[in-house]
């Protein structure tokens, strides 16, 4: 086999987790109805979110899945150092080079790490700083259109970052494998539960596995492609985006593809229990004419004049 064999296989698990993970919402029986988020619900909801992703993972019925994971993760990395070479390859015929270096920009009291080149520029596509920017883009279309969908998108954006961020940092914690740039043996060394006062002192030492970046990137395109269904355009945009992304993350030696699967599978878990949780699915009825009317309609006042039976008033229903 070519050594560019090794890329295409190693992009066949891929392609295939997410769009297996991601299913049916609802059909033309049913409509959602969405409601103001409650404050701080990104931050306050995130307890209850990880206690269901969990319960809903180890379910007899997700069993083929975690198979799947489990197997695309083993075989990408017997490929790991194959993957690795042709992505450089790659990269270096397309003029990227194995590095993504930033400026620190200063933005009143804070520092913000900014890209400088298109190889950077694609490393930041997983940054919380963009789902932190869409988060705020659908919160300013929730404020001046009204519109729940967009506030409640916008609040579940930020508790899918950071409840999936949660998840990918425990378990980076736990697995302690070394990332390319660092790695001491092929494949790099796996060191499980390292000292965190190490961990602290070189994190690209032992954080390579899972992808924090693609974790949580793959749970905010979960939420945004379950809350609005209807815009078919956003999976292949976000399998593109999210596609170049994970070559830049291995050309830059900062992820080994088979740190991906499970990256991809924890944000689509947590994506879809965040998305569920935030809106109702209620049944069409038969009839339009029983549909109950949309939220943004006003109740009316009546008043009518009031006679008979020695009374005589105003008679006043809402």
């Amino acid at each position: 086999m070519k050594r560019g064999g090794y890329a295409v296989l190693a992009l066949v698990p891929l392609l295939a987790i997410p769009s297996a993970l991601v299913g049916q919402e609802h059909d033309s029986t049913t409509t959602f109805v969405y409601t103001r988020p409650q404050p701080f619900r990104a931050v306050t909801g995130i307890p209850k979110t990880l206690g269901i992703t969990a319960r809903e993972t180890f379910r007899a019925r997700n069993v083929p899945m975690m198979l799947v994971v489990t197997t695309s993760t083993l075989a990408l990395i017997a490929i790991d150092e194959p993957v690795l070479h042709e992505s450089r390859r790659l990269a270096w015929r397309l003029g990227l080079p194995p590095n993504h270096p930033s400026a620190n920009v200063r933005l009143g009291p804070f520092k913000m790490a900014f890209p400088t080149t298109v190889g950077s520029g694609l490393y930041f596509i997983g940054d919380g700083l963009t789902s932190v920017g869409l988060a705020s883009a659908f919160a300013a279309r929730g404020a001046l259109a009204n519109d729940m969908r967009a506030r409640r998108t916008a609040s579940e954006v930020i508790e899918a970052l950071l409840a999936s961020g949660t998840v990918a940092q425990a378990l980076k914690h736990v697995a302690g494998r070394q990332t390319p740039s660092e790695a001491t043996v092929p494949r790099g060394r796996w060191r499980p539960f390292p000292n965190l006062r190490d961990y602290s002192a070189n994190v690209p030492a032992y954080d390579a596995f899972p992808s924090g970046h693609l974790t949580t990137t793959m749970a905010v395109v979960t939420v945004i492609a379950g809350n609005y269904p209807e815009h078919r355009f956003i999976w292949p945009v976000a399998a593109v985006t999210m596609g170049a992304l994970s070559f830049t993350m291995v050309n830059n030696g900062v992820h080994w593809a088979s740190d991906y699967p499970l990256a991809l599978a924890i944000g689509t878990a947590v994506g879809k229990v965040v998305v569920a949780r935030g809106r109702l699915v209620v049944r069409r009825p038969a009839n339009p004419s029983d549909a109950v009317p949309p939220a943004t309609h006003q109740s009316r006042v009546h008043i009518t004049p009031l006679l008979g039976a020695g009374v005589l008033g105003l008679r006043a229903s809402w």
